[in-house]
């Protein structure tokens, strides 16, 4: 099929940056809050490590077997459409562990996170060769920059917004009924986005899909690109250690309301929302590079603030510079990923579904020292906090300086293709950069951090 007439203005195209929206929605929705059920079903500390880690696993996971999966299934659009369905179920039956019997509870709510999370990553491949059939190279920026605004207004509003239902129905005795009203209306956001692919013109033929043989091949071959998934690698098993506790911590420990959780959980997204243009600048002057370095040091002290003072306004100032540190480090960590990578997907699925390996492991790491901190008759989640800050500082020392030879691309920063890869309590956004989207030279006011 050849590719239909182009441009921003397009009902496809329309149809496609719209449904960012949704689709943050409903996965903010879906996984800011995802660890604070677990925790009312009566999570313990192992339970909470997996169900902040298995789902962002199981998707990077599903996105290097999509392949296999989609076997039979020719068109784009009809996969997608198929998958996000199903996506939508998920999200609104994870309410539904509530009702099984207490031993099953929080067993099933992994289960039915996993499948639900994977579905998304088995849909990745198909999604981007239908941008890139859809959306022209030169109008890319300008998409994603329309899409990275709708990302950004949808999980802001789901945080804020789940926060303060929980906090009403709480309040009134139905903190459960709150959950499960939570996941209904994620499922429904869901299915939303899904109703706009109706715009979107159908696709024949297949997209390539990630061989991780290419991608094995090149981190063997490539040092550049060997130290840099090491250090990523390291550093991201260090912040799970303590990611999955912030939330109960705040609600345990604190006796935060979820209004006041909600405020401080989306401090960190929108502080990335109103300065990501600007590092992106900065990067476009200085390269990279000595942006990622810099950076890299700079999300060190994140973890450690939380021990200086339990009082909800210090926490806000924590969860500003949270904010700051880690948007300038993602940034510089997408540019580092596509310059060593080329943008290929095969490497970047390579890279993706390793660091969720190594989310799952930091979990459990974090898991085992919340039961051993118990043990000692301190804050179990404070001693996770407190390990994830050593952690963090071991391989900014060890290795964060051999990662060289990162300098400025062709192409302007500002431009670069982001997607939402997860939702976190001290880091808002997490962002990565979509693989095989080449980018233009030209237009370089573009951009998906424009807005």
């Amino acid at each position: 099929m050849s590719r239909p007439s182009n441009s921003r203005g397009t009902p496809a195209a329309r149809a496609l940056a719209l449904e960012g929206l949704f689709q943050s929605l409903g996965q903010g929705l879906g996984e800011a809050y995802l660890g604070a059920f677990a925790l009312a079903l009566g999570a313990e500390s192992i339970g909470l490590g997996l169900i902040a880690s298995v789902p962002t696993a199981g998707t990077a996971l599903a996105q290097a077997a999509a392949g296999r999966l989609r076997r039979g299934i020719a068109g784009a659009r009809s996969y997608i459409r198929r998958i996000w369905s199903a996506q939508a179920v998920g999200y609104a039956s994870l309410g539904l562990c509530l009702f099984l019997p207490e031993g099953y509870r929080v067993v099933s709510l992994c289960a039915v996170a996993l499948v639900t999370w994977g579905l998304a990553g088995t849909a990745v491949p198909a999604w981007t060769g239908l941008v890139s059939r859809i959306v022209p190279r030169e109008q890319r920026g300008r998409f994603f920059g329309a899409r990275g605004t709708a990302q950004q207004t949808g999980v802001l509003v789901a945080i804020l917004g789940g926060g303060t239902l929980l906090a009403l129905l709480t309040a009134r005795g139905h903190e459960g009924l709150g959950f499960v009203i939570l996941f209904l209306v994620a499922g429904s956001a869901r299915a939303v986005g899904t109703t706009l692919l109706v715009r979107v013109p159908e696709m024949a033929e297949r997209p390539p899909v990630a061989d991780l043989g290419a991608g094995f091949e090149l981190l063997r071959s490539s040092r550049k690109f060997r130290r840099l998934c090491l250090y990523l690698w390291a550093l991201h098993v260090g912040t799970h250690v303590s990611g999955p506790f912030f939330v109960p911590h705040m609600l345990r420990d604190l006796g935060l309301s979820y209004a006041v959780v909600g405020c401080l959980v989306a401090t960190p997204a929108l502080v990335k929302a109103l300065t990501l243009r600007s590092w992106g600048r900065l990067a476009d002057r200085i390269g990279p590079g000595p942006l990622f370095r810099t950076a890299g040091w700079c999300v060190v002290p994140v973890a450690a603030l939380w021990l200086v003072s339990d009082s909800p306004w210090w926490i806000l100032t924590a969860q500003i510079y949270s904010g700051l540190a880690w948007g300038a480090f993602e940034l510089a960590q997408a540019a580092a990923l596509v310059q060593t990578t080329r943008g290929r997907e095969a490497a970047v699925a390579l890279f993706s579904l390793f660091d969720g390996l190594m989310m799952v492991a930091g979990s459990l790491i974090g898991a085992l020292a919340v039961r051993v901190f118990d043990g000692f008759g301190m804050s179990g989640y404070l001693g996770a906090i407190g390990l994830s800050s050593v952690l963090r500082a071991i391989p900014a020392a060890a290795l964060l300086w051999r990662i060289r030879g990162i300098g400025k691309p062709t192409w302007s920063l500002l431009r670069m293709p982001l997607r939402l890869w997860a939702v976190r309590p001290t880091r808002g956004l997490m962002l990565r950069p979509w693989g095989e989207l080449p980018i233009e030279e030209d237009n370089v006011g573009d951009s998906n951090l424009d807005r």
